[in-house]
């Protein structure tokens, strides 16, 4: 809630209820409650509802800003509409009342007290505002709003416990404790673009000539949000761009977003497109079986003649710690003279172990700032895992929450408890992505069709005639980590989290683990192999998200 600024005063008056109470007192923030009658129903909310142990209840009505003191009481104005406050609070009262006598049966009355809570105004005329002056909290005395409250609603220790806990389920079954994925979703796009925007208008602004800019960011700094930007200032600019990438799933998202500005491939699919156009047709089928395929291909361009109109104004390279040295080299066969590159890439998601290209003349930009990640998950890498990255979003997320089991067979049932648990959560499985921090063939999910009964999404292995890769039909996305770096999901769950320990493997298995947790924009989920040790840092740093448990 502290995402929308109209709720910033409520939650400054939550945390001083949680300071100043004790905790005999139990406090629900914004109950939304409904009154059913057989021809129409009634809504209100009820700012906050304070119980004590004898389930006694007082409602509070917050009013921020300006009041006025008219005849009729103290009113609210919102625009052209007014409203009576005492009235407002005497109205949710008697509702509530109602519906908890039709729930209970009418001999059980429901004690309800009220406070008005205007710490931006001072009453200066009670009678005027036609309220008892000690159920008004004005900004004469905000000081005191716990002190009142414990003034009006004794603690009730002791008296009537059962009593006590039927009025506090009945404010539980009220209170709507489901986080709206779509808010979130909607939060998380808006902070992105806002943090990263500054940036990118910054290095979009840079002038060199030729344009030689190298950006080594780290997951989340929004280097594909600042490339798609770069894009469209070279086009607007009436120069004929190329964007290429490593990942071909990478490329396919880059395209949707980007459209018809440009031209957005991958390097061997750039490299099949072009001996296309010459009238050269791969035969893919052979791929497997021949080590050498690409290598072929590459000969095959570096033997021909490019014409002018096969080449371009700019460059664009995403995922630049994927490429190897041959490739930049014949990817710039397609360059026209004086054109501008941009160069993006980050070491830490470099899951291949290839060596750095060397770039001669480069102007080159550093960050470690994550502004994809919200800040639960940050605080869990931080803890976790000895790759760190500097904290940009200040959302709080969906938390993080760690699986454990003994036997690798044991995941598809865990993993499907975690999905039947978020989609009651409201969370679609489109918003779910399964990734594997094994390849997609080395892991236990290689074999199944769906899991929690949602059918899965996944890459078949092969290709059309065409180069472009088959995809099983499914609204559940399984994946590797490898091939699913430089793009995001809501909602990440990670499996096979067994790295192998060995001093030559461990730092490799860290960059996956950390590319792969940095995928999730809102929640994460590990499911880890407890009787590997080096997992022994997650299971003990286990941070359980109350709004999904």
């Amino acid at each position: 809630m502290s995402l929308e600024s109209s709720h910033k005063h409520e939650l400054a008056a939550l945390k001083i209820l949680e300071k100043g109470l004790p905790n005999d007192y139990t406090v629900f923030h914004g109950v939304h409650w409904s009154r059913e009658y057989e021809s129409w129903t009634h809504f209100g909310e009820i700012d906050f509802v304070v119980l004590n142990r004898a389930g006694e209840v007082l409602f509070i009505e917050q009013k921020n800003g300006g009041l006025e003191e008219t005849d009729e009481g103290l009113v609210k104005r919102y625009g052209s509409v007014e409203k009576n406050v005492a009235q407002q609070l005497h109205r949710s009262i008697h509702k509530v009342q109602d519906k908890f006598n039709s729930q209970h049966g009418r001999d059980r009355k429901l004690a309800v007290d009220y406070l008005i809570y205007c710490p931006d105004y001072r009453i200066k005329k009670l009678n005027a505002a036609g309220l008892n002056c000690e159920r008004i909290v004005d900004a004469s005395a905000k000081d005191g709003l716990t002190e009142r409250i414990q003034f009006l609603l004794d603690r009730g220790e002791g008296m009537h416990y059962d009593w006590g806990k039927q009025v506090k389920e009945f404010f539980h079954q009220t209170f709507d404790l489901v986080p709206d994925i779509h808010a979130y979703k909607g939060s998380q796009e808006r902070q992105f673009v806002r943090q990263t925007g500054a940036l990118s208008d910054v290095l979009t602004n840079l002038e060199m000539e030729p344009f030689r800019l190298r950006i080594c960011g780290g997951a989340g700094t929004g280097k594909s949000l600042f490339a798609r930007r770069f894009l469209q200032r070279e086009v607007n600019a009436n120069r004929k761009v190329l964007l290429t990438c490593f990942n071909r799933p990478l490329a396919d998202r880059l395209k949707n977003s980007i459209g018809e500005d440009g031209e957005v491939s991958n390097f061997h699919k750039f490299c099949d497109d072009y001996l296309r156009s010459c009238g050269q047709r791969l035969e893919y089928m052979t791929m497997e079986s021949d080590p050498d395929f690409w290598q072929k291909v590459f000969d095959r361009i570096l033997n021909s003649h490019i014409p002018e109109e096969s080449k371009y104004d700019t460059l664009i390279i995403d995922e630049g710690q994927d490429f190897e040295e041959y490739w930049f080299e014949i990817i710039q066969l397609f360059l026209r003279k004086g054109a501008n590159i941009l160069w993006l890439e980050d070491a830490e998601q470099n899951l291949y172990d290839k060596p750095p290209v060397s770039l001669e003349g480069f102007v080159t930009y550093n960050s470690r700032i994550n502004y994809r990640s919200p800040e639960s998950i940050v605080r869990f890498i931080h803890d976790t895992s000895p790759i760190q990255c500097g904290q940009g979003n200040d959302l709080p997320g969906m938390g993080v929450a760690v699986h454990a089991y003994t036997d690798s067979d044991q995941q598809p049932s865990i993993v499907g408890k975690i999905i039947l648990k978020l989609m009651k959560h409201r969370i679609s499985p489109e918003d779910i992505v399964i990734l594997t921090c094994k390849s997609s063939q080395s892991s236990v999910f290689k074999d199944h069709v769906g899991v929690g009964g949602i059918e899965l999404r996944r890459f078949t292995g092969e290709y059309d005639q065409r180069g472009r890769q088959k995809w099983t039909n499914g609204k559940l996305t399984f994946d590797s980590v490898n091939r699913f770096k430089g793009q995001e999901a809501p909602v990440v769950i990670l499996v096979d989290v067994d790295p192998e320990t060995t001093t030559d493997k461990l730092t490799r298995n860290e960059r996956v683990l950390f590319c792969g947790m940095t995928r999730a924009t809102l929640r994460l989920e590990l499911v880890v192999n407890s009787t590997n040790e080096y997992n022994s840092r997650f299971i003990s740093t286990n941070m359980l998200s109350s709004m999904i448990e």
